[in-house]
């Protein structure tokens, strides 16, 4: 059995690719607490609300319509095995269809440990106000605004795992083809009030000490509390990775198709 490649994974100061769409409050939410709700400019409400990856907190069990995945899968109904019951107008699931008007389903259990799902956007600022960008109010300073980039590659792969769809209709398009190991050389975000040792997705020791914009990480945004690296910094952050890949754990790929494919999830956040 062929092992799989490993890749190290560099973030450094000012990584675009880890930067995320600013958090903005769903009109789920602001339905929910009266709020005002997300308008276009014909001052109509959004039609949808923009879904972010997040985690189940427990099990649910969804009931999800049969031929709902493609708009032609009914067309070739013929090709398909049955539904695991129906709904009734009620909501209450059967086994049997008992009326023509019952939705065919497929019941399916998700729980936590299957990882992130697509999901209104539901968190409030701590007055209550909806977030409507990364700060609690236009050029807030940092102590009231929020990080848009991740703190090192692991969520922005894990995001890519758990929501690609390669063009076979597979996934895992990352975890398939390679072992990653993420490194935060000048990172784009920090942790300001630390982390344990156990949370830690990237490699190293120990507890992560509460780290200062501008010291230990430097992202861009919000841009009036942007920080860049100074360049005794950047000199450092160059021989940190070239000991990472001294040290023979990653190895170099040897052809050119190979090189396509080692490339592809290591690029971006490099410094």
């Amino acid at each position: 059995m062929i092992a799989k490649p490993r890749i190290a994974h560099f973030s450094g100061p000012n990584a675009t690719i880890q930067n995320t769409p600013p958090l903005i409050t769903g009109n789920k939410a602001r339905q929910k607490y009266g709020l005002p709700l997300l308008t276009d400019s014909y001052d109509s409400p959004h039609r949808f609300d923009v879904l972010r990856p997040q985690r189940l907190a427990a099990p649910v069990t969804v009931y999800v319509e049969q031929y709902s995945a493609h708009p032609l899968e009914s067309d070739a109904a013929e090709l398909y095995g049955p539904p695991d019951g129906y709904l009734d107008r009620e909501g209450h699931f059967h086994k049997e269809c008992h009326d023509p008007s019952d939705v065919p389903v497929f019941e399916v259990e998700l729980r936590p440990e299957d990882g992130l799902y697509p999901l209104p956007y539901m968190a409030r600022q701590s007055d209550g106000r909806p977030w409507e960008e990364e700060c609690t109010d236009p050029g807030a300073p940092a102590e009231r605004a929020r990080q848009p980039f991740y703190p090192d590659g692991a969520r922005s792969f894990e995001e890519i795992d758990r929501l690609g769809v390669g063009e076979r209709g597979l996934g895992n398009l990352i975890s398939s083809r390679a072992e990653i190991d993420f490194f935060r050389v000048l990172p784009p975000a920090g942790y300001t009030k630390g982390l344990s040792a156990e949370r830690r997705t990237d490699v190293g020791f120990g507890d992560i000490a509460p780290e200062i914009r501008g010291r230990d990480f430097f992202p861009y945004k919000p841009y009036h509390i942007g920080a860049a690296p100074p360049r005794p910094v950047l000199a450092d952050a160059t021989n940190r990775v070239q000991r990472i890949l001294a040290s023979g754990d990653y190895q170099a790929p040897s052809g050119r198709r190979e090189a396509r494919a080692s490339r592809r999830p290591s690029t971006g956040s490099i410094c």
